[in-house]
């Protein structure tokens, strides 16, 4: 099996996407028993680095972060630009 730079990116998302889903779970319970929060910076550019459909999930799960705008229309945002990027390169790989 050839391991190519798509897999390895892909890999790459996946991973990034389930610690995020982890990390914004993390920071929900720690709103509900009001303790010391992930800062939103982080949360925002755990998405940006590759999470956003981790993030974005777990925004829809857990009805997080849902009433700031920034999180309301630029994690969606994030996410369709991840999965254009995907779309590119694989459609280039070919």
């Amino acid at each position: 099996m050839e391991i190519t730079f798509l897999k390895i990116f892909f890999i790459f998302l996946v991973v990034m996407n389930i610690s995020t889903f982890i990390v914004y779970f993390f920071d929900k319970m720690q709103a509900k028993n009001n303790r010391e929060r992930v800062s939103e910076v982080r949360l925002i550019l755990m998405a940006l680095f590759g999470g956003s459909i981790g993030a974005f999930i777990s925004m829809k799960i857990f009805n997080h972060k849902t009433r700031k705008w920034y999180f309301r229309y630029g994690v969606p945002l994030m996410a369709l630009a991840h999965f254009a990027l995907v779309i590119y390169m694989w459609a280039r790989q070919k």
